[in-house]
């Protein structure tokens, strides 16, 4: 049965307020002796107390409970900002409740239901789904505190944490250029915001340095299977580029494997550069050449925006965007083009 804190108080010879005083941390004009406060926190870690949150929602606290609405938790670089969100949230005295949507704006939806039905404090949601409008107007209708992270590129109706495309677009491009590379390609899943916006920015670099006639950008969804499919076709081409822009770092590891299938060498015959650096990046074969995106960092930082929205009561009309700067990491994937 449920430890209450009935229970504590008689075990420990106090009175239940003194009890929930302590273990919610209230204070009130009648100061509370250390040794009492000790003895209860012994008790309550000997009978393995548990606080009831629903409870205390209800009675019109804080339920201590964020919710996380993930596009998809199977994305290696999600899992680096559900971990950063998870070690902010549980340092800061808070539990997360995940739920997993598939870009789909009625899973999502059902997850805000929920939600709301939990008494969550605050909600994070991170990636985007398709057709997201109607769905956010709902959830921002029903939670006053929402915060965004990663896939945006732009402010939206509450603010979010994400990193500068512009910024890691050309690291990725200026470093092939300088490398040598001119014939470069781009991979690129359009379907999510930043990812049409880094064919976008791409395009424009090609342009600007007079590559124009090399342009060739690709399409894949972000996945290995889809991406080594299209790599095969690429790397089976009469003009092959020198080198591949990848998206993310999902497609440049399948095009590291349709590189490997058709026997085209990374990177004597082909540089590869990714995005994100995802854990696996330094342990491909070759390492992976790719741009940071600060996964945990991005997560801690949402986290602690929306923490201190809901302890502060800040507005959301009142926050700013967080943008971070990513960095080129350079591993083994890239080098000059043969001819050089």
């Amino acid at each position: 049965m449920r430890t209450t804190l009935k229970d504590i108080a008689e075990l420990a010879g106090v009175s239940t307020t003194t009890v929930s005083r302590i273990l919610n941390g209230r204070e009130s004009g009648l100061p509370i002796r250390e040794a009492t406060r000790q003895k209860v926190l012994a008790v309550a870690a000997e009978l393995h107390y548990k606080p009831n949150l629903m409870a205390r929602a209800l009675r019109g606290g804080s339920s201590s409970l964020v919710g996380v609405i993930a596009q998809n938790i199977t994305s290696l670089f999600h899992s680096q900002v559900i971990r950063g969100i998870n070690q902010t949230t549980v340092s800061r005295g808070y539990r997360m409740f995940l739920g997993h949507v598939q870009r789909s704006t009625g899973i999502a939806l059902d997850y805000g239901s929920i939600f709301e039905q939990s008494h969550v404090d605050g909600i994070l949601i991170l990636g985007e789904w398709e057709g997201d409008d109607e769905a956010l107007d709902t959830l921002m209708y029903r939670h006053q505190h929402v915060v965004g992270v990663t896939d945006r590129v732009s402010p939206r109706r509450f603010p979010g944490v994400h990193t500068n495309n512009h910024i890691g677009v050309r690291l990725a491009l200026d470093h092939l250029r300088e490398l040598g590379h001119s014939r470069i390609a781009c991979v690129s899943d359009p379907s999510i915001q930043d990812g049409k916006m880094r064919i976008e920015l791409y395009q424009e670099y090609m342009r600007q340095q007079g590559f124009e006639e090399h342009i060739q950008a690709r399409v894949t969804p972000r996945t290995f299977e889809a991406s080594c499919q299209l790599g095969r076709q690429l790397f089976a081409e009469a003009e092959q580029p020198t080198a591949v822009f990848a998206a993310t770092d999902a497609i440049a590891i399948g095009l590291l494997q349709a590189a490997f299938q058709r026997g085209v060498a990374v990177p004597r015959q082909v540089s590869i550069v990714g995005y994100d650096d995802i854990d696996v990046a330094a342990f491909t074969i070759p390492p992976l050449t790719t741009i940071r995106q600060p996964g945990i960092e991005m997560g801690q930082a949402a986290a602690a925006l929306l923490l201190d929205m809901i302890e502060q009561e800040i507005d959301r009309d009142e926050i700013e965007d967080i943008v971070m700067t990513p960095t080129l990491v350079v591993r083994q994937s890239t080098a000059p083009p043969r001819s050089t």
